[in-house]
C-alpha cells in the first residue's frame, strides 16, 4: 500500500532544507536570469526588428523564451544528475535499499519539496514582475493556463524519469561523462527549450517528434503562446502522457536491474 504520509515527509524535509541553503536558491536564480538575458538578446538580434519570422511574432517568441526559462528553473531545482551518480559511485545509494521506501519515489517527492520552495521564494516573484513589465503574449483563457500548468507538470515528470534513469546507468558504466554530455545536449536541443521545433529543418523536427524531450519544454511553451491550440492541446498532452508512461517504465527497468546488481555484489 502506498504510504502518502512517508513520501510527503520527504517533500517537507526537502522544502525545509532548501530554506536553510538559501544561497543555493539565489545562485540558481542568478544563473536563470543570466540565461534569460542571453537567449532574449540572441532572439532579439535574430529577429532584427522584424515583426515576425516563420509565422511567429517577436512578442510570441520572446514569451516562449521567458516561459522556457521559467520551466528551466523549475526543472533545474530538482535533484541534479551528478548527485545521483555520486551516490551510486560512493555506495550511498545502497543504504537507500535497506530503508522501507521506494527510492525513485523518494527522490521524486524530495524534488517536489525543493522545487516548491524555489518557485514560491524566487521564480514566481521574479517572473510575475517580468510578465507585468514586459510586453509578452499572455493567454486570456483560464483553460489555457490550466492546460499549460498540467503540461508543464507532466513535462517535469518526463524530465525526472529520464534524468534519474540516466543517473542510475552509473551502476553499469565506469565513466558516464560522455553519456551525461549526450543527455544534456539532446535535452537542450530536442526539447525545444531555446529553439522551438517549428524552426528546425523538416527532418530534425520529425526526428524530435518521435522523442520524449518535446514534452519537457516545447509542448507546454507552445500551448502557452497559442502555437498549439484547440484539439491539438489534447493530442499534445496525450503524447506527453504516453511518454511519461514509457519513461517511467524505462526508469523502473533500470532501477530493478541496478538494485539487483547491488544485492548480488553485496551492496
Amino acid at each position: 500500500m502506498f504510504n502518502y504520509r512517508l513520501y510527503w515527509t520527504f517533500a517537507k524535509k526537502s522544502f525545509l532544507r532548501s530554506a536553510v541553503y538559501r544561497f543555493d536558491v539565489w545562485s540558481r536564480l542568478g544563473s536563470n536570469v543570466i540565461f534569460l538575458l542571453m537567449w532574449g538578446s540572441i532572439w532579439t538580434a535574430l529577429y532584427a526588428g522584424r515583426e515576425e519570422a516563420g509565422g511567429v511574432s517577436f512578442q510570441a517568441m520572446l514569451t516562449y523564451i521567458v516561459v522556457s526559462q521559467f520551466l528551466s528553473g523549475v526543472n533545474g531545482a530538482g535533484t541534479p544528475l551528478w548527485e545521483i551518480q555520486e551516490k551510486v559511485r560512493t555506495g550511498d545509494i545502497s543504504l537507500e535499499l535497506m530503508r522501507p521506501f521506494d527510492v525513485p519515489l523518494r527522490y521524486l517527492f524530495a524534488d517536489f519539496g525543493s522545487v516548491f520552495f524555489y518557485m514560491i521564494t524566487a521564480l514566481l516573484p521574479l517572473y510575475i514582475i517580468l510578465f507585468f513589465f514586459m510586453d509578452l503574449s499572455l493567454p486570456n483563457d483560464p483553460l489555457i493556463w490550466l492546460a499549460f500548468s498540467f503540461a508543464a507538470f507532466i513535462g517535469f515528470l518526463i524530465r525526472y524519469c529520464i534524468e534519474m534513469a540516466f543517473g542510475l546507468l552509473t551502476f553499469f558504466l565506469v565513466e558516464t561523462g560522455g553519456v551525461e554530455d549526450i543527455f544534456y545536449f539532446a535535452m537542450s536541443l530536442l526539447s525545444g527549450s531555446v529553439i522551438p521545433l517549428w524552426f528546425f529543418p523538416g527532418w530534425l523536427a520529425s526526428f524530435a517528434s518521435y522523442l520524449p524531450f518535446q514534452g519537457i519544454y516545447y509542448i507546454p511553451n507552445a500551448i502557452f503562446i497559442g502555437e498549439i491550440s484547440g484539439y491539438q492541446i489534447l493530442t499534445s498532452i496525450g503524447v506527453q502522457l504516453f511518454w511519461v508512461v514509457v519513461t517511467y517504465i524505462f526508469l523502473r527497468l533500470v532501477w530493478n536491474k541496478a538494485s539487483q546488481k547491488v544485492v548480488v555484489q553485496g551492496g
